[in-house]
């Protein structure tokens, strides 16, 4: 199952993020002028193979373990960007005879559980997990990797954290199923950074929430190489983060579809200037 994962792991479309780049130059605005709003917009394009999609299906993931449950602000958030909140005890892995075998085995189960969810049509998982001990042992993960060029799965047995191991394999199996992943805190973004040394590619369906209030947060999404985008003096992983995260894809994909092109609203466009070389009326509803 592993391999076969990996293997359906695929780079974004680029006709349609090609043909979502040009509406964006084209709406009644300064060029670029909205610019982390419209990368994502371009972004959600490429995964959904849709150059203008319009609402797209969430749920947040939260690994939960010996009768935890999410937070009722995780629940708040999350109704408020129409997302589901979906719980998952990962007490429900299979032990392995070994530690490796039990590292890969929660990365199985997580990919289990995703690919339950993007059967369902969900296009954009957030992720979220409530695991005594993950923040630590996120910490070592980083200082392999800070040290030396480690292997990921090495790594993973070393630390023996199966909750870590299993938001490994929602994140591969997120990108292989064809869906976005919105990271949290710490803890999934380390899980997100590991994902990425398997498999680089999954790195293109990534999207940062906010910057964690430990210092570690930040160096993780360095390693990784994308961007959070809110300080909220957070310390959250609990898919509150997610759920956030998410409602920036939903303004993304406003500025997209309800935003009006020069040619639609009928106004001149720029005389000079960078937008004079890009923008043109007749970019009409694509």
């Amino acid at each position: 199952m592993f391999k076969d994962v990996i293997s359906r792991i695929k780079p974004l479309d680029i006709e349609s993020m090609d043909k979502c780049q040009l509406r964006l130059d084209n709406l009644t605005k300064p060029l670029n002028s909205l610019l982390y709003f419209e990368q994502i917009a371009r972004q959600m394009a490429g995964i959904t193979h849709n150059p203008r999609p319009r609402t797209v299906k969430k749920s947040i993931i939260v690994l939960t373990s010996a009768g935890t449950k999410p937070s009722i602000a995780a629940n708040v958030f999350a109704e408020h960007v129409g997302a589901q909140i979906v719980t998952a005890d990962i007490a429900t892995i299979a032990k392995g005879q070994t530690v490796q075998q039990e590292i890969l085995g929660a990365i199985e189960w997580g990919i289990n559980i995703v690919g339950t969810e993007i059967a369902k049509g969900t296009q954009v998982i957030g992720l979220g997990q409530i695991y005594i001990g993950s923040a630590k042992d996120s910490k070592e993960i980083l200082a392999c990797f800070s040290e030396e060029q480690a292997e990921p799965l090495e790594v993973l047995a070393k630390v023996g954290n199966k909750a870590i191991a299993a938001l490994v394999g929602i994140i591969l199996g997120a990108a292989a199923g064809g869906a976005a992943v919105v990271l949290d805190g710490l803890s999934t973004t380390v899980a997100a950074m590991l994902a990425v040394k398997i498999v680089p590619g999954v790195k293109e369906y990534l999207i940062g929430s906010h910057y964690a209030t430990v210092p570690e947060h930040k160096v993780a999404l360095d390693m990784i190489g994308i961007p959070a985008y809110l300080y909220l003096d957070m310390n959250s992983d609990d898919g509150t983060g997610a759920a956030m995260g998410m409602s920036i894809i939903k303004a993304s994909l406003h500025v997209l579809n309800d935003m009006k092109t020069f040619g639609e609203a009928e106004v001149a466009v720029a005389q000079d200037g960078p937008g004079a070389l890009k923008q043109t009326k007749d970019v009409k509803d694509i």
